[in-house]
């Protein structure tokens, strides 16, 4: 498909595919179609990739090989008929200590309602970041394979059929100081600290949490690869 985009570039100039090897290398980014055409090109690729559990790749590949685009909405874009490539089951394979995770992780945010309120910021964060973690583990971009296995105490990590890993990562809101001018960090059991020796801090040592002590962490689940 990247072929034909490029036989089609190619041809006012006079030149071929043929003409470009190791010593004359193509260069994607000195060409550009309009951005419809790009996009349309981009999910028939994609869509295809899906048979193979591949579209994360192919994604990441069409970033290199694909010209740049420029706006152009009447430029003419063929109808592409979309078929479902994708395998018919997805396989998750969930280790148990992955199981006690996604038990904890939820727990967690019911201890945030609790202690915070199921309105609060705390507890909304961290409940929507959770479900968007839990939605990607059934997700088919990544394969219809995905192997999930304990990667502390509240957070996933996850290997996918066609070798992508990445982590569902859990990140902790520090409790900090929040009276003026005071920059310490204050751990669960109360000790303030501060991350360089001159930071300020309260020089009475009467510190005021961000949020209390016995409270669970706020934070949130957030991708990384």
């Amino acid at each position: 498909m990247v072929r034909a985009v490029f036989t089609v570039l190619l041809a006012p100039l006079g030149e071929s595919l043929d003409d470009y090897n190791r010593d004359r290398q193509l260069i994607p980014g000195q060409f550009a179609i309009p951005q419809t055409q790009w996009e349309a090109i981009s999910d028939a690729a994609l869509n295809r990739a899906d048979t193979f559990a591949a579209r994360a790749l192919l994604a990441l590949e069409l970033i290199d090989v694909m010209p740049c685009t420029y706006p152009d909405p009447d430029a003419p874009v063929p109808p592409v008929e979309r078929v479902d490539q994708r395998p018919y089951e997805h396989v998750l394979t969930v280790a148990r200590e992955a199981t006690d995770v996604i038990a904890a992780a939820s727990a967690h945010c019911d201890r945030l309602g609790a202690a915070f309120g199921v309105g609060s910021p705390e507890y909304r964060e961290a409940v929507t970041s959770w479900q968007h973690g839990l939605s990607r583990l059934f997700a088919m971009g990544l394969g219809a394979r995905t192997y999930v296995t304990r990667d502390g105490e509240l957070s996933l990590l996850v290997r996918c059929e066609p070798g992508f890993v990445y982590g569902i990562v859990f990140h902790p809101v520090q409790r900090r100081c929040t009276r003026d001018g005071c920059r310490a960090v204050i751990n669960d059991d109360g000790h303030a600290w501060t991350y360089l020796r001159d930071d300020p801090k309260c020089p009475d040592g009467d510190h005021t949490p961000s949020y209390p002590l016995d409270a669970p962490h706020p934070g949130i689940w957030q991708f990384h690869s």
